[in-house]
């Protein structure tokens, strides 16, 4: 062979070019970037780790880089594993070998049927000695003994080797054992499953007790099988796993194979064999559902016995090979921009959303996981931004993300944060700062990774070249989640992908009981398509061909494992419960859940599998019956449809997955819910371009495949559309299996609906005056055109048809104007780029700038004359006002009683901007109040003049509470004379800003010019030319100055003399205004200032107004106030007057500031609001013409005290209100006694439980969106609050009716009242009445006490005033009044009854006092003494309670013990150990449905029977025994000493109930309810005793 020394000095030469290592530092330098080999410490919160110990490896497998993320993976980090999930079996390892055993579900436990070892072995660990890509060896070696054993996904065999000398002992402890010659049955050892040992052909068990022993006739190997359940005889089928028994796996192999042209993917599944003995080579195999469900047709396949597995059926194979094979179905790097075609899209709302986030920044205080996903939120946005046109807002965008990308792919000594660390122990890159354990557990490097591969995807897109510098860094990632290379020395063989399970594991160490886990497979997913993504832009078909490989496997694992989509599995699974739900959120090893790492919420299940949603997700399309029924369970599980607001319910998600089945619908709901608050990581300009696109495109067409990775076909009804992105710099011709053929031009998207025409608009200026003009321009290329439309918004401003396309859009509004066109090829059109007009000027918010020296209030920065002052007078980063200051702008500002106007939530990138005029130009110094609630403190923010930062970076420390303020100095803010913008720039965020005071301290070192440019200028007409003057701008220091003219609005395009002389001459001037800006410059600095051209008829300027509220299509309900806003401006006089319009009717004027109206009691229907403002030269402006709707209120309500659950002591009022499709549905809680009072709306069918606003006080409201007119809804409230809850009965409501108007004057009548049961401490009062309405509300007042109550019409009802003093004297006045407020005529009805005296004793009573909770009638209780025990008996009198239980409180210690429930609402309980004479405190607890409630504490000294009985009578009373106690419905007494005379009944509210001669044994209280009784028994001698009596 001749050797190349050339080619291999270039090869030595790249590889240092790539791999690098500064010695000193530890840094290995891969391109342009590179990572420390050196653990680099933690950061200032202590965050920073790697995993613990050292890896447990032995044998074969301390070559290799070190496996993580498997199903046996805790076995490399801990000296045991007791979560071994092979399928079929389960393994646990320990001291003396392993445990096998079969669990259905969930974890090993204590489950030991079958312990497997060699005699004397005591290792304190089992190691890996080797693994393959679905084997593991496990190896117990403790210096004398030595055990091993292979054990494989899928493998019903466990595979066993032993030192020569060792003897093998299996220890059973459960089953029925039976030894033919060398084969060891186990019968029904664990679940009913049966085992079979394998030794070698000669030997012997020897059994000793439970153990077995062999010495394998001098062989040191032997298996083990789990058998299937089988009619068959358990003895033939030993005989037929017996050919198995003896071929052992050395190695098992994957491998995979992509054809471009097709899209097959084949996976050929291998094993490489070791026969023991025997002729037979082949093994047995268990393939998965997501295997057997997909062979190919040359595949061999399993027809032996099939086990029963968690991830559903198991079936066999006989052989040593096996194919699968899948078809990939294309991704794209998002949807094309096909969005104009669908109903209601805007380019110009796309536009302002875009630059909601254009100007986002990345957090300094982050994560790997929550970077990633704020990386993606900006690129999905960026790609749309390419597709629009708005190349700026994608290159702000692109840049952020290179910035901090680069930083995190390039390691520098010292840094701690945003860099990754090679940890050599266990073969695997860390990224710090980590998230959810991507650092010491190895967790979830697919996630993360997936979101950086996917970024640097993008980057090389959008950055041609990029990757030649940071690619081979990148390719280190993805060796660390998935590198395809078993002789890669870094990283192991696919780490988190298991290619026999088909999914990948999360877990780096598998640490948890359950075995691994995995959650959001949508990540795992997207991890796959970064690489599809990253392969093709690189040209690394490897790379390509293993995501594909990835993606179309895992797709089927999640259609299996987490979707159940075919509907085989969950039902087939072992799980010991019905699967509730269409998907489970976490596969763990022997388990599924549908819970999540945060959460139990169901929406959090649903939600973390479709997030992200993007071009890489379009698998989630391919099932459309699947789409729909998830869909529909999603609307009955969660508040998706209520617009909830819930953290764990992810709108968005929810809307971009149903438009892959409905866009129209999603639509709908995304509209219905603007304000909404958006997931982490989501993009609103995302969700808007996806759902309009989908709506378009339809459905994904899973018939269609294509012979090129990024591409699809899409069908709407009937109409396909075909899709491909090429990444390469050639044109390519994509192929479709229909035979349809897409010509994609290099580095582009391209569409079968692609028209060959585009326009790219511009206004000759970006900025007018209220009322103005601009010129738009297209220029086009292309042919075949045949009409230009020209937009501002949705509204059509004009259209033309011949070259060259232009037109003038005059009379602007106030505001903000997003301006496109669209360019026409007969019906196609695509759609220009988006020019936005600023009309308006930037102002001060109190009228006048901030004078400097002085203070500024934070939260007064400038507002916008047009509106909202987003992207003009400050940046926020997002559209929800987070405080309660000026809540009509993004700006998240707090009025502060002792700050002021404050701005808070501040986030990195965020700016504010205050007009000032600075007295003298100098250095300043800053005083400014702040507040940081962040351990490490906040900022640094700084200030900026004309885009040039004028002070320093300014931190802030931490004041440990978000409501605690400091002050801090600051100096060297250097300001010039004059007015100018100041802006104040965020950094970064963790701070709260409040007064800024500004003193001037010295003048600034260096003397800048000044700029004047004179007065404003009135020009009347005929004039169309007049003179600038900047005669005044001068230079401190007499130096030279030059000028700079230029025009910056106005209705024409003006000609100077020469715009570089103090004072040129403009021309062109006609109606209008129109602004110049004046630069000068003494050849270091700058400075400007601006002058207004004002050029009319009269020489007198109009006003302009403009409405800011209500917005255009605003609705309104009947009888809601319309709060009618304006701003108003006039150049060169004062407003006078401003009149309100609703049409052509005045409805109303103001003559001051600022210039309101409302308009009240307005008629349903719509209403076009105007309004009119008068200068003091009686000019006027009118406004632009805002329509309104006013609703009808359609409402319907009731009155009710129906519980079902728990109960309401007065009850509750419910209202439904119809507006439009929408019902706002209020229940008020009546009970005012309740605190830390909750509420939740319940849907009946399907049941659904959505958290309600709180109005005010005990009024709760939810609105629910999308109704149709006569729909039938049903609905109740859950109140929740302390001690309890109570739920009202459902109320049915057809949407649209109207109950208001049925008028109801009349009171109760025949109301009556009357008092039932008396005792000591309450009185029953009986009330009755009638009314139309069905109900009555009952009040009672005594003393300063009031009691409520709520009854059917004519039905008695019973209210029981407790907590009374007994033997007083009370008086209750009661009145009566039906829902609407009637009274009754007769009210109130005054009674007057005392109560009886005090017949409690420390040994039985009745009382209502409660140490928790309350009782609405009250309890009975008793103690007796029987020697050293005390019974206690409680019995609730709230019969209203179900499913009562009783825990008896003993007061000190604290103790709680359950009570027997020994009839009715009665409950015993013995204690033992006490002493007579002792005193004990004592309640009881009694938890029901909804609440629970609390005895007072009652003491009770033991012995005492609380009579005054002599000691002989004591005797006499001890010696009475009434039996049977309890009983139903008679009783007996024995008492065989003394004679008895008479026997007496009472209640515990000592009411005499019965009363008997004693010539009769047998005593009758069929008659009396159940409950606790006091029977008296009387003597001869007068003697009497009390006993207790439990009636069932």
């Amino acid at each position: 062979m001749k050797f190349n020394t050339s080619y291999f000095i270039k090869i030595l030469i790249l590889i240092f070019c790539f791999y690098s290592i500064e010695s000193n530092s530890q840094i290995t330098a891969v391109g342009s970037g590179g990572y420390t080999n050196s653990f680099p410490g933690t950061d200032s919160a202590g965050r920073n780790e790697y995993p613990s110990g050292t890896p447990q490896l032995s044998g074969n497998a301390l070559n290799k880089p070190v496996p993580t993320n498997d199903w046996w993976s805790k076995l490399i980090k801990e000296n045991h594993a007791d979560n071994l999930f092979n399928y079929p079996m389960t393994l646990k390892t320990k001291n003396d070998g392993l445990i096998v055993t079969h669990i259905p579900w969930g974890v090993i436990g204590d489950s030991s049927p079958i312990e497997v070892g060699v005699s004397g072995l005591n290792s304190n660990k089992t190691t890996v000695s080797d693994h393959s890509d679905w084997t593991v060896t496990m190896n117990w070696n403790d210096g004398t003994h030595n055990l091993s054993s292979i054990s494989g996904i899928g493998m019903p065999f466990l595979y066993f080797t032993k030192g020569s000398a060792d003897v093998v002992e299996i220890k059973v402890n459960s089953g029925t054992t039976t030894v033919s010659d060398e084969v060891l049955i186990i019968e029904n050892a664990s679940n009913t499953k049966d085992f079979v040992f394998y030794a070698p052909t000669g030997s012997t068990w020897t059994q000793n007790g439970n153990i077995f022993s062999s010495s394998l006739n001098g062989k040191n190997y032997w298996s083990m099988a789990m058998l299937p359940e089988t009619t068959s005889s358990i003895n033939s089928l030993v005989e037929q796993y017996k050919q198995f028994a003896y071929v052992f796996p050395s190695n098992t192999t994957t491998s995979w194979d992509y054809n471009e042209s097709n899209g097959k993917v084949t996976t050929t599944f291998a094993v490489t064999t070791e026969v023991k003995e025997g002729s037979n080579t082949t093994m047995l195999l268990g393939l998965l559902p997501h295997q057997w469900n997909n062979l190919a047709t040359n595949s061999n396949t399993p027809n032996e016995y099939t086990y029963s597995s968690v991830r559903g059926d198991l079936k066999t194979l006989n052989g040593n090979s096996f194919v699968v094979e899948n078809t990939f179905k294309g991704i794209l790097p998002t949807l094309p921009y096909l969005a104009n075609y669908s109903e209601g899209f805007s380019p110009s709302d796309m536009d302002e959303k875009i630059s909601q986030i254009e100007n986002d920044a990345l957090a300094s205080w982050t994560d790997s996981y929550n970077e990633g996903q704020m990386m993606n939120r900006m690129i999905q946005t960026a790609r749309i931004a390419d597709q629009t046109g708005d190349i700026e807002a994608r290159d702000k965008m692109v840049s952020t993300i290179k910035e901090r990308l680069e930083d995190w792919l390039k390691a520098e000594s010292g840094e701690v944060a945003f860099i990754f660390y090679y940890n050599n122990d266990w073969s695997t890159m860390i990224g710090y700062p980590a998230g959810h354990g991507q650092d010491n557990n190895i967790n979830d490097h697919h996630f993360h990774w997936g979101y950086f591969i996917h970024a640097a995807a993008f980057m090389e897109q959008f950055e041609p070249g990029w990757a030649n510098e940071w690619g081979e860094m990148i390719n280190l990632l993805i060796r660390d989640a998935a590198s395809y290379d078993r002789d890669d020395q870094d990283f192991p063989f696919l780490r988190n992908f298991s290619p026999y399970a088909g999914h990948s594991w999360a877990n780096g160490f598998a640490s948890f009981p359950g075995g691994n886990d995995q959650e959001s497979t949508s990540e795992s997913m997207q991890f796959a398509s970064s690489l599809i993504h990253w392969g093709s832009i690189t040209e690394n078909d490897e790379i390509r061909d293993l995501g594909i490989y990835i993606y179309t496997t895992e797709q089927t694992a999640v259609e299996e494992y987490w979707f159940d989509i075919y509907q085989q599995n969950f039902a087939a699974s072992t799980a010991p419960f019905t699967q509730e739900y269409s998907l489970v959120s976490r596969v763990w090893g022997n388990s599924f859940d549908n819970g999540t790492f945060w959460t139990s919420d169901i929406a959090a299940s649903y939600g973390i599998e479709l997030y992200p949603i993007h071009g890489g997700s379009l698998y989630l399309g391919h099932h459309q019956d699947y789409v729909t029924s998830l869909w529909n369970e999603m609307t009955s599980n969660t508040g998706i449809l209520n617009n909830e607001e819930n953290p764990n319910l992810w709108h968005d998600t929810y809307w971009k997955y149903l438009s892959l089945t409905d866009a129209e619908a999603a639509i709908e709901l995304y509209n219905s819910y603007p304000n909404r608050a958006l997931k982490f990581g989501i993009s609103d300009a995302q969700t808007y371009h996806w759902l309009h696109n989908m709506n378009t495109l339809g459905t994904i067409d899973t018939s269609i495949t294509a012979n090129h990775p990024i591409s699809a076909a899409f069908s709407n009804n009937g109409e396909l559309t075909y899709v491909a992105h090429n990444y390469s710099d050639n044109p390519i011709t994509v192929t479709f299996s229909d035979n349809f053929m897409l010509d994609v031009p290099a580095n582009q998207m391209a569409t079968s609906r692609d028209i060959d025409v585009n326009g790219v608009l511009s206004s000759n200026f970006n900025q007018a005056f209220a009322g103005g003009s601009v010129t738009l321009s297209l220029e086009v290329t292309g042919s075949g055109i045949t009409n230009v439309e020209f937009y501002d918004g949705s509204t059509l401003i004009g259209q033309d048809d011949t070259v060259p396309y232009e037109i003038e859009a005059d009379d602007l509004l106030l505001g903000v104007h997003g301006m496109y066109a669209k360019v026409y090829v007969n019906q196609e059109f695509n759609v220009s780029n988006i020019v936005t007009i600023q009309v308006g000027e930037q102002v001060p918010y109190l009228g006048t700038s901030f004078e400097i020296p002085g203070t500024i209030e934070a939260g007064f920065y400038d507002k916008f004359e047009g509106g909202v002052g987003q992207n003009i007078s400050y940046l926020d980063m997002s559209q929800i006002n987070e405080g309660d200051f000026r809540t009509n702008e993004y700006v998240d500002a707090v009025s502060d009683t002792n700050e002021g106007a404050t701005v808070g939530w501040n986030n990195s990138g965020e700016w504010l901007e205050y007009s000032i005029n600075v007295e003298t130009a100098g250095l300043y110094n800053l005083s400014f109040r702040y507040a940081s609630g962040n351990s490490n403190g906040g900022g640094p923010f700084h200030f900026e003049v004309d885009g040039n930062t004028v002070s320093p970076s300014i931190n802030m420390q931490t004041t440990d509470d978000w409501n605690s303020w400091s002050t801090k100095n600051v100096t060297n803010i250097e300001l010039r004379q004059g007015e100018q913008i100041l802006r104040l720039f965020i950094d970064e965020g963790e701070f709260n800003i409040g007064e800024m005071v500004f003193s001037y301290a010295s003048p600034l070192p260096y003397s800048p010019p000044v700029a004047n440019a004179g007065e404003n200028i009135n020009v009347i007409i005929p004039e169309t030319s007049t003179t600038l003057n900047g005669t005044l701008s001068n230079d401190p220091e007499d130096q030279a100055i030059t000028y700079n003219w230029e025009q910056v609005y106005g209705p024409s395009n003006i000609s100077f003399t020469d715009n570089s002389i103090v004072s040129p001459e403009i021309n062109n001037l006609v109606e209008g205004i129109y602004k110049i800006k004046l630069t000068v410059s003494d050849g270091t600095y700058d400075a400007t200032d601006e002058v207004l051209v004002i050029v009319s008829e009269t020489g007198n300027s109009s006003p302009s107004i403009s409405i800011t509220s209500p917005n255009e299509g605003s609705s309104f309900q009947e009888g809601e106030d319309i709060n009618i806003t304006t701003t108003v401006t006039d150049l060169d006089g004062t407003i006078t007057l401003v009149e309100f319009y609703d049409g052509t009717e005045k409805v109303g004027e103001d003559t001051s500031e600022p210039f309101s109206f409302t308009l009240t009691n307005a008629e349903v229907g719509e209403h076009q609001i105007s309004a009119i403002a008068t200068d003091n030269n009686s000019d006027q402006g009118t406004s632009q013409v805002v329509t309104v709707t006013v609703n009808e209120v359609m409402s319907c309500s009731e009155i009710s005290n129906e519980a079902q659950q728990g109960s309401f002591s007065t009850g509750y009022e419910v209202l439904f209100e119809t507006v439009g499709s929408q019902v706002t549905i209020s229940f008020t809680l009546l009970d005012t006694d309740k605190t830390g009072v909750v509420a939740y709306l319940w849907q009946e069918n399907p049941f659904t439980e959505t958290q309600m606003e709180q109005v005010s006080g005990l009024t709760f409201s939810k609105t629910i969106n999308g109704l149709s007119q006569g729909q039938t809804i049903s609905y109740a409230c859950k109140f929740a609050f302390a001690g309890g809850l109570a739920v009202t009965k459902y109320f049915s409501y057809v949407v649209g009716n109207d109950c208001s108007s049925e008028d109801d004057i009349e009171g109760p009548t025949n109301f009556t009242a009357s008092v039932g049961t008396v005792s000591s401490r309450t009185i029953e009062l009986l009330l009755n009445a009638n009314d139309d309405s069905g109900t009555i509300s009952y009040e009672v007042s005594y003393g300063s006490e009031t009691a409520t109550a709520t009854g059917s019409s004519g039905n008695e009802e019973s209210l029981i005033i407790n907590n009374l003093t007994p033997d007083t004297l009370y008086e209750f006045s009661i009145e009566a009044s039906d829902l609407s407020g009637n009274e009754a005529d007769n009210n109130p009805i005054v009674i007057q009854i005392s109560t009886t005296p005090d017949e409690n004793t420390e040994c039985s009573g009745s009382d209502s006092e409660a140490s928790q909770g309350e009782f609405n009638t009250g309890y009975n209780y008793s103690f007796e003494t029987s020697g050293t025990d005390v019974i206690f008996t409680f019995e609730l009198l709230d019969t209203d309670r179900t499913g009562v239980i009783a825990y008896l409180w003993q007061e000190n210690p604290f103790i709680e013990t359950p009570m027997t429930n020994s009839s009715g609402l009665i409950f015993t309980k013995t204690l033992s150990g006490f002493t007579e004479g002792q005193t004990i405190s004592y309640a009881c607890k009694f938890a029901f449905a909804g609440g629970l409630a609390v005895t007072k504490y009652l003491s009770y000294e033991v012995g005492s029977n609380c009579s005054s009985l002599s000691l002989d009578d004591s005797i006499w009373s001890n010696n009475i025994k009434i039996y049977p106690n309890p009983t139903s419905n008679t009783f007996n007494i024995n008492s065989s000493q003394i004679e008895l005379n008479k026997v007496e009944i009472y209640s515990l509210l000592g009411e005499k109930l019965k009363e008997y001669n004693v010539n009769t044994s047998v005593y009758n209280i069929e008659d009396l309810t159940s409950g606790l009784y006091l029977v008296k028994i009387y003597s001869n001698e007068g003697m009497f005793t009390i006993k207790k009596l439990i009636k069932k």
